[in-house]
């Protein structure tokens, strides 16, 4: 089933969102995309890296980042 969540259309000009890496700026959509699917929250780090196709430590450093960045709980 899909799901919708509103998204702000103004983020491209968000000072948080500048400052990333662009590789960072896609994951967080897509962190919002998977916490979309899991009533808001994050499943684990493991099935996090799965669905961002990345290794397990790049997940999680890239959830840190994002977190320190205040665009993630």
């Amino acid at each position: 089933m899909s799901r919708w969540f509103r998204f702000y259309d103004d983020v491209i000009n968000d000072p948080k969102i500048l400052k990333l890496p662009e590789e960072s700026r896609w994951h967080w959509v897509a962190l919002l995309c998977i916490a979309s699917k899991n009533d808001g929250a994050l499943p684990s780090t493991e099935d996090v890296a799965i669905s961002l196709r990345v290794k397990t430590q790049a997940a999680a450093a890239t959830i840190a980042a994002l977190k320190a960045a205040g665009l993630l709980d």
